[in-house]
């Protein structure tokens, strides 16, 4: 139970540590440089849903728990839900249900995708984001899921990253 309230957890310090490279390139008009901070914040992101799914496999294993397929897929989950919940959210934004406004919120409550945001879209109102905007960001919220199974599975299997480093 421990390591399914942690995985969000994962999610808030991404969200801290990309905010501020966020906010820090933003002022930055060169496509170059926002295309570069887009992909170090969705890869910081990624490196710590990894670094979720590494925990738990060494928590687990050293609690002598048997592997099962379920239990890597449901942590993902857990570290997916927040930014699928916030996307989710966003297109009933786009859709009306919520206010055009929620987008400029979003981007702020899903910083490792801020840049990706500005990227299709700089305005503040969810309409002007694109349907194939939502399905990339969807996607981006979603590949926390595999990352967490991938990282879990080789762990668990004892190819953890720090042993296939010092071979």
């Amino acid at each position: 139970m421990k390591a399914y309230l942690k995985m969000p957890g994962y999610w808030l310090l991404a969200e801290v540590l990309t905010l501020f490279i966020d906010l820090t390139f933003s002022f930055s008009d060169h496509a170059a440089v926002r295309m570069l901070c887009a992909v170090c914040t969705v890869g910081i992101f990624l490196s710590l849903m990894v670094q979720g799914g590494y925990a738990a496999a060494r928590a687990d294993k050293k609690r002598h728990l048997a592997y099962t397929p379920v239990r890597p897929l449901t942590l993902g989950l857990a570290g997916a839900a927040v930014p699928a919940l916030l996307t989710i959210a966003l297109l009933l934004a786009k859709l009306g249900v919520l206010a055009a406004g929620f987008y400029r919120l979003y981007k702020l409550l899903c910083a490792p995708f801020l840049a990706v945001c500005n990227l299709m879209s700089a305005d503040i109102a969810a309409s002007s984001l694109p349907a194939w905007g939502i399905a990339v960001l969807l996607a981006l919220s979603l590949a926390a899921i595999p990352a967490v199974m991938i990282a879990y599975k080789m762990t668990f299997e004892g190819k953890a990253p720090e042993d296939a480093m010092y071979r």
